[in-house]
């Protein structure tokens, strides 16, 4: 019975060897790369407001006021004139974040100026970036751009005078 206890024993042993050995080799393993790219806050002041300045409304039917996005100059056509003075200006933006990267510009179509006795004036809005554009620099520096926004009406002879004025919002965000 010796015998018989030594090879029951010995045949457990090398079940339990083959079966712990087996067991490590059915394992695997791989190896990943962790990453991000970080960047400063986005940042968007103003430094001009929109301004027409002093407007003549047209004797008889309708006129047409601009600003457009590459000087602070007005133009006016169809009988209304743009006076001398007023200091009119395009609305001049500053964005800076990271440096090289893309940013959407977004700049509403219209606003509404509003009036003397609930008078309004719709202004329609021109931008000097179409969509988006990149900062200045690269990734790791500071970077910048600046952009302009004008706009146009169309005064009657029947608009009813006054100051006028109205505010609208423009965002960049990262893309």
């Amino acid at each position: 019975m010796n015998r018989l206890s030594k090879l029951i024993a010995a045949s457990l042993g090398t079940l339990l060897f083959s079966t712990q050995a087996h067991a490590g080799t059915e394992s695997a393993s791989a190896t990943v790369t962790s990453s991000a790219t970080l960047l400063r806050p986005v940042a968007l002041s103003s430094s001009a407001n929109l301004a027409f300045g002093r407007i003549v409304l047209p004797s008889s039917g309708t006129g047409s006021v601009t600003i457009g996005t590459s000087a602070d100059t007005v133009a006016a056509s169809g009988g209304a004139v743009a006076l001398a003075g007023g200091s009119p200006s395009r609305a001049a933006f500053s964005v800076s974040g990271e440096g090289g990267q893309a940013v959407t510009v977004t700049v509403p179509a219209t606003v509404t100026m509003s009036g003397p006795s609930s008078s309004t004036m719709a202004v329609t809005l021109t931008s000097s970036v179409s969509g988006s554009t990149n900062l200045s620099g690269s990734l790791g520096a500071a970077g910048s751009a600046t952009f302009y926004v004008g706009g146009s009406f169309a005064p009657t002879a029947t608009t009813t005078t006054g100051a006028y004025s109205g505010t609208f919002t423009v965002t960049v965000a990262y893309q």
